[in-house]
């Protein structure tokens, strides 16, 4: 980071992230000059040149050093000073709500005046303003459909006006209504149980049953959109891998199945199978022709040998954590952490750009890694201890965690897969999973679109309503031509 962006730079984390770098670099310039100025005791000429150039090196490195802790003073005293009691209350923002505006007069009653008995007249334009949250409540009703019939004086030809959008025809309920119960249990998390409960004080009665029918039905409707996501996640040449169990709820399971999460830049792929192994990973991606950001476990570097096709990279998360819980017991810890936080501010300097992302990694990423492995073969063979857990599992996949130098679309973490996750096991705390392989079916497809329709921003009814639509017609409307769209 430049001295001027530095000046301009105003969070006090990424201040500190950018010291903890430069005090890396510091350290292996340092390094750099000892080991040179050995060498400049026994020769000359050329490594004289070099130990110039280094002590150049260095001399710039400590003054942007210098500039970055004078800056985070700065910042940390500018907060201290400008810092104000945190307030419990005050109005949010509200850009998204429909406003309306209500007046309100005194009744007729209520106009004498009580001082002389004369009538209070209305000031033009004075009111006292506020505002204030309301609620509309839901409401359900039973519709009489009557669809008008027309016939020909000829009597040749009777038509019927067309009725109101149904879940499926002939159903007695709306595609509405059958829409609201897959967002509320699979994006809401609402147990279908409980949605019978509400749905009963509002005055309906309906099975938790019925309700399933409705969903499956519905879902089935979207399996065109799931299936062209599923595709193009597989076209993609970098994506992510990660999974977590799913509760098996058959009276006799043994064991969870296993939800698989597959993403790529705006798009979130879930299927639900019996366990993680490798004949599994072979089944989902051994087609699959390109880089997978996957955790270290041993079915997927085996299920990556039946799939020639595939690289597996490794995720930076993974070993930082490691370290992050070894620094309590082990101070040094931190020194890895730093590494690790260069490789971040690296991405961090490109914004986004993947082709100066690219040219900060290939210029600065190999010093710093060179550095970090040093350090991580001096403590590997300490396995009883937590760093040398920590150093022995970062350089037994040290080849996956590097792949990321020479391509600037691999990712340093799997963080994006991670988070893809988070809504299928907030539904599983919550309606704690599935009961048979047509609900697995069901869950996959529906958490795979609303993780998805998330990512764009877009309203998932909205997008509901137009993407069956299309698949009647059989077309797959997927989120993002939705959000051009509007």
């Amino acid at each position: 980071m430049e001295r001027g962006d530095l000046e301009r730079e105003q969070d006090i984390e990424e201040l500190r992230r950018v010291a903890l770098a430069q005090h890396a670099q510091l350290k292996l310039l340092m390094e750099l000059v000892e080991k040179q100025r050995r060498e400049l005791g026994r020769t000359c000429g050329k490594q004289a040149g070099d130990f110039q150039l280094t002590l150049k090196m260095l001399a710039e490195l400590q003054a942007k050093a210098k500039t970055t802790q004078a800056l985070l003073a700065n910042a940390d005293a500018k907060k201290q000073a400008e810092r104000k009691p945190r307030s419990t209350t005050g109005p949010t923002e509200q850009p998204r709500l429909p406003v309306i505006e209500q007046v309100f007069t005194l009744d007729d009653a209520d106009r004498a005046c009580p001082s002389c008995g004369g009538e209070l007249k209305p000031m033009s334009d004075q009111f006292d303003e506020s505002e204030m949250i309301d609620v509309v409540e839901v409401r359900y009703q039973l519709v009489q459909v009557k669809k008008q019939k027309y016939v020909c004086r000829c009597g040749g030809c009777v038509e019927t006006a067309l009725g109101p959008r149904r879940a499926l025809p002939g159903s007695r309920y709306s595609l509405a209504f059958a829409i609201k119960i897959l967002l509320d249990k699979w994006l809401d998390h609402i147990p279908l149980e409980r949605q019978v409960r509400i749905l009963e004080r509002h005055g309906l009665s309906v099975s938790s049953s019925t309700l399933w029918d409705l969903a499956y039905a519905v879902t089935k409707q979207l399996s065109l959109v799931d299936a062209a996501l599923f595709d193009y996640v597989k076209a993609q040449p970098v994506i992510g891998l990660d999974q977590t169990g799913w509760p098996r709820l058959e009276t006799d399971a043994t064991k969870p199945w296993q939800m698989w999460c597959l993403t790529a830049p705006g798009v979130v792929v879930h299927r639900i199978r019996d366990d993680k192994s490798a004949a599994t990973f072979t089944a989902l991606v051994g087609d699959y022709k390109g880089t997978i950001v996957a955790d270290a476990l041993g079915t997927h570097q085996a299920g990556a040998r039946d799939g020639p096709g595939i690289i597996l990279a490794g995720c930076w998360a993974h070993a930082f954590r490691r370290f992050d819980e070894a620094k309590y017991d082990h101070p040094d810890a931190e020194q890895a952490l730093a590494w690790i936080g260069a490789l971040y501010d690296l991405d961090r300097r490109g914004d986004g750009d993947l082709a100066r992302i690219g040219e900060l990694r290939r210029a600065d990423a190999p010093a710093i890694l060179a550095t970090f492995r040093e350090w991580l073969f001096a403590r590997a063979g300490d396995n009883h201890l937590s760093i040398g857990k920590a150093a022995s599992y970062t350089l037994g996949i040290w080849e996956r965690l590097t792949l990321f130098v020479d391509d600037a679309r691999i990712p340093l973490d799997n963080n994006a897969t991670e988070r893809a996750i988070r809504g299928p096991v907030v539904g599983r705390k919550n309606h704690y999973g599935s009961k048979s392989r047509r609900g697995t079916e069901v869950a996959a497809t529906l958490y795979t679109i609303f993780e998805t329709v998330k990512l764009h921003d877009v309203d998932p009814t909205a997008y509901l309503t137009a993407a069956i639509e299309a698949a009647e017609r059989g077309e797959a409307l997927l989120p993002w031509q939705f959000a051009a769209q509007r």
